[in-house]
């Protein structure tokens, strides 16, 4: 099927190529003309000319004059400056060249008869939304993940306090669902890809997740484009969806800023500097914001420091310019918790979040007859995320220290007798003990693109073509210690000493315009192939393919209609996430045993000795690269002033990346105390040695009066456990958005927007995963011996369904005589629910116990769902130390061992999962829930302005029902993270 639909999207570049190559060249005309402000009538230098299609594009000189090569027929430009009022003009190019005209744009501000505040769905084969600085300052963002609040159905539903890690999550509910959300929302900043994909420092989620955005400066922030549909082949390594971030860039006054929120201050001052005529223009930026975690204590923040420049300049002649954009972002960030005096005394967490970021983009429109456009781009993402983190550790008795890399039985030494010794004896008392994790990631890419357009009897084709190179990879030491003498059980694992991984992308794609009944259709179609190396390890080479289609039709077309326009858009395709470094590189697993233990002596001394076993690092060659698989179906009308916008979709998650547990057999021998009773050399004088490999114990006497002694010892067999990266079960996600723009009502300058989702969500996790009691013995009080082998994981249920319907009204009123825009914002819930699954497709995975005690399963009642019952869920089958190659199934093995072998059945009982409440089954389901966002901006001349916000403006504290269990359930202070928190804020700007 997938060498099908190739064979499909190849013979479509074929057939277009061969449509238009017999084309020398198509009629193009040079249209030119100046760009002046509307107000003072200067001329406005590196305004952006820009066909409304993209094909075409021009950027005005330091005297405002531009020229632009256009084909015949009726054309729409798009222009734009830095500051100023975009605006749409259209024109009829004829056969000749048209020059002399000017053009004037407005100067942002409250005056103009319209301001956008909210985000906007674009024009766009994918659906995908824009939102613009007047809604960031309108919204005072200060932390781009609270911009997915502006989307269909978002709500805002916390505070913006930095002091933990933030991430974007699209069209998906939880980070924590099973294809792990936030790690295939990717994120650009200027066309820097910020990729978690180098990083190790994630080691509480396994190692699977997404960019953590909070270095990321707000304040000098043009435009954020969220793509939640299937985005061009041109972009990859992704699953979930795309934020791509666009500085500023173009001449501006000093606009410095200042924001207080009870959690955060930010101060910050941006500036456009024009360099003179041909020698181009330099933006810069500084912000320093300060976010603390609680208001009553302030002690524990989170601080970001950025400064960026970007220099852009114009070369060549007026019909092929090369637009050279060069930018450097440093970010001095990080989170301390030193001056918590909540904590112990000298304790603290710390870790740098420093950032540096460069870029060169240079774009060349040549406008040959076989080629248009040229686009190469080159860009360096380093991060120092290194971590500190001081504890008290205190112990009565000597601890033993383990940092034996090979196998053997190694002995406890004290440090200072060897400090190089595989196990140090730590000393008794109190100490504080410091950890380091140098985390240091970087991303060298590099992308070539080639543009080729061509117009001919009313079809318009535009095909692309382009490679990317990227290197990933780890500059960091790893976790370290300051004091090896306190240093706990601890191996070395230095990132740097890791592989690169290394990424070569190539793709191509044809979008195609052309005349159907009378009426537009838009055809975009490529296909990308991301190829992975992966040096020094046995994944080798990797390749991945990624074909996507995306199409709109205009079936209906009347301006001078009550029905405007009746737009149609579809899309399906795949979009491959590449795995990060933990995936690929899972940190070495040792399995340590206690193989002997003397006596404490009375100053609190003590010897330890152990067996240790290195794990194999398992490299799992099967594992596939995590894929989604999109489709969307929507449909964009207007009737009267009114807008309608609704997209239906539906994703499936293919092989998501997962960490899993293996479990092999370990056999060593046991010296313990009892083993010494027969000793007679006296405990004070005894001094012991372990045979590295045969693990025997040898007791000395210190004083030489008795000989050596050779105490018995008793062999354990247990279970180590190692840790692999796998594929999970697929996961569905079904969806609908819209949004009603109502337009304004202009005797009352307000307008009303309605904007909502219905979100489905399904994960399952059907693999079969291995899991056992760590802490359990058996009945004859030897080491726990079984494996369980379950369907998903070792606990009550293997998957999650949620429901949820959300929706908000927006109403915006914008004087603009005062300059005064005024928005409210009324968030709500109508529909949340969410219920427990326990499935598998082949057989029953779990059932119901007719008592709380029992682990029998009642086969009278095998509803799981019907509430009220306990539930227990059994391995599919079983493995023992005693027998490694056989499985038994368990559940015939356990009601047998129930009648004729106690032992037997008490050892099973322990691998039985039971529910912890008689309703884990039963759905959630919340009744309705509300909130209420007020936001004024005002200025006040054309130097200051300020803007007020309150979030939950009403203080919402009612309570909720929990369907579960019938309890009521306050939204008081966010108990259920349901709705925000009450706060406020207000930010003042001065431009000088």
């Amino acid at each position: 099927m997938k060498a099908k639909l190739i064979y499909q999207i190849q013979k479509l570049f074929l057939v277009s190529a061969l449509l238009f190559a017999s084309v020398a060249a198509f009629g193009q005309h040079l249209f030119s003309g100046k760009v002046l402000s509307a107000d003072k009538k200067t001329p406005l230098e590196f305004a952006t000319i820009v066909t409304s299609d993209n094909n075409f594009w021009a950027i005005s000189d330091y005297n405002g004059n531009f020229s632009i090569s256009l084909p015949e027929g009726e054309r729409t430009l798009i222009f734009s400056c830095l500051g100023y009022e975009k605006i749409k003009v259209t024109i009829n190019m004829k056969d000749q060249a048209v020059s002399d005209h000017v053009f004037y744009l407005n100067a942002n501000s409250l005056a103009l008869s319209e301001v956008v505040v909210t985000a906007q769905k674009n024009d766009e084969l994918a659906t995908s939304y824009t939102i613009n600085s007047s809604a960031l300052t309108h919204a005072q963002t200060k932390d781009i993940s609270e911009l997915t609040s502006q989307l269909p159905g978002g709500q805002t539903i916390y505070e913006s306090s930095a002091t933990s890690a933030r991430f974007i999550v699209l069209r998906a509910d939880s980070r924590t669902e099973l294809d792990n959300p936030s790690f295939g929302t990717a994120i650009e900043v200027d066309g820097v890809r910020l990729t978690p994909n180098a990083g190790f420092n994630s080691i509480a989620t396994d190692g699977i997740e997404g960019t953590d955005i909070r270095n990321i400066a707000v304040n000098n922030i043009e435009s954020v484009e969220i793509i939640t549909g299937l985005p061009s082949v041109e972009n990859g390594d992704l699953s979930a969806g795309l934020v791509k971030i666009n500085t500023r860039k173009g001449k501006s006054p000093w606009e410095i800023e200042v924001i207080t929120k009870p959690n955060t201050k930010s101060y910050s001052a941006t500036k456009g500097f024009d360099l003179g005529e041909k020698r181009g223009l330099i933006n810069t930026s500084a912000e320093r914001t300060k976010s603390i975690k609680h208001r009553v204590s302030p002690y524990t923040s989170y601080t970001r420091n950025n400064l960026s420049l970007t220099y852009r300049n114009t070369f060549g002649n007026k019909s092929q310019p090369i637009d050279l954009t060069y930018g450097v972002t440093g970010n001095l960030s990080g989170y301390n918790s030193e001056n918590d005096p909540d904590r112990f005394i000298g304790t603290y967490d710390k870790q740098k979040d420093y950032a540096l970021r460069s870029n060169l983009n240079v774009k060349w429109l040549l406008n040959l007859p076989y080629l248009t456009e040229i686009d190469f781009s080159a860009s360096v993402n380093y991060a120092n995320k290194k971590s500190e983190e001081k504890e008290n550790e205190d112990s009565s008795a000597a601890k033993a220290s383990i940092h034996s890399t090979n196998e053997g039985y190694f002995i406890a030494r004290n440090f200072d007798e060897d400090p190089n010794a595989n196990i140090v004896l730590i000393p008794t008392g109190s100490w504080f003990e410091i950890m380091y994790n140098d985390d240091k990631p970087v991303t060298y890419t590099a992308k070539l693109k080639a543009s080729w357009v061509q117009e001919k009897g009313g079809f318009t084709n535009r095909i692309k073509a382009g490679g990317e190179l990227s290197f990933s990879g780890n500059y960091g030491k790893g976790i370290y210690f300051n004091d090896m003498r306190y240093a706990p059980t601890w191996r070395e694992y230095r990132y740097n000493e890791q592989p690169f991984i290394k990424t070569y992308s190539f793709y191509a794609e044809d979008k195609l315009a052309f005349p159907l009944f009378e009426k537009q259709m838009e055809i975009r179609a490529g296909i990308r192939s991301d190829i992975t190396s992966v040096n020094g390890t046995e994944y080798g080479v990797v390749q991945g393919w990624s074909p996507r289609v995306n199409a709109q039709y205009t079936a209906y077309s009347n301006k001078n209609a009550r029905l405007k326009f009746v737009k149609v858009h579809a899309g399906w395709g795949d979009a491959v996430k590449l795995p990060s470094a933990n995936v690929l590189y899972p940190r070495p697993v040792y399995d340590d045993r206690l193989a002997f233990a003397s006596t404490t002596n009375t100053d609190g001394t003590a010897f330890y000795a152990y067996y240790t076993t290195p794990v194999s690092t398992i490299y799992n060659t099967n594992l596939k690269w995590q894929r989604r698989r999109k489709m969307e179906l929507g449909t964009d009308f207007r009737i009267g002033q009114t807008s309608v916008s609704l997209t239906a979709y539906r994703d499936k998650t293919l092989n998501p990346y997962r960490k899993a547990s293996t479990y092999l057999p370990v056999s060593y021998k046991l010296t313990d105390q009892f083993d010494l009773e027969n000793t007679v050399i006296p405990s004070e004088n005894q001094t012991y040695n372990i045979d590295q490999t045969t693990g025997v114990v040898t007791v000395s006497d210190a004083t030489g009066t008795y000989p050596d002694e050779t105490p018995s010892y008793t062999v354990k067999n247990d279970l180590k456990e190692n840790f692999y990266y796998t594929n999970g079960t697929s996961v569905v996600r079904k969806g609908l958005e819209w949004i009603i723009d109502f337009g304004q009502i202009k005797a009352l300058k307000t307008s009303v927007r309605v904007d909502g989702s219905y979100y489905s969500y399904k994960g399952i996790n059907q693999s079969i995963e291995e899991g056992t009691s760590t802490t359990a013995l058996s009945a004859d009080g030897s080491p726990y011996k079984y494996i369980g082998y379950y369907i998903g994981n070792n606990t009550v249920s293997n998957g999650m369904k949620t429901k949820q319907v959300r929706t908000n009204v927006t109403v915006t009123t914008h004087i603009p005589a005062i300059r005064m825009i005024v928005s409210c914002r009324v968030e709500s819930s109508l529909y949340d629910y969410s219920l427990r699954l326990s499935e598998y497709s082949n057989t029953t995975r779990s059932y119901v116990l007719d008592d709380v005690n029992s682990y029998i399963p009642s086969f009278s009642s095998t509803n799981i769902y019907n509430g009220n019952n306990y539930v227990a869920t059994y391995p599919l089958y079983y493995k023992s130390i005693d027998n490694m190659e056989t499985a038994v199934p368990f559940l015939e093995q356990f009601l047998w061992a129930r009648e004729n072998d106690a032992e037997l059945y008490n050892d099973l009982s322990k691998l039985v999962k039971k529910s912890a409440t008689n309703y884990y089954f039963v759905a959630q389901k919340f009744s309705p829930y509300f909130s209420a966002n007020i936001n004024v901006t005002k200025e006040i001349g054309n130097r200051f302005s300020i803007t007020f916000k309150a979030t939950n403006f009403f203080n919402n504290t009612g309570t909720i029902i929990n369907s579960q269990n019938g309890n009521k359930e306050s939204l008081y202070k966010n108990s259920l993270g349901k709705i925000a928190n009450f706060y406020y804020g207000l930010s003042m700007r001065v431009k000088i």
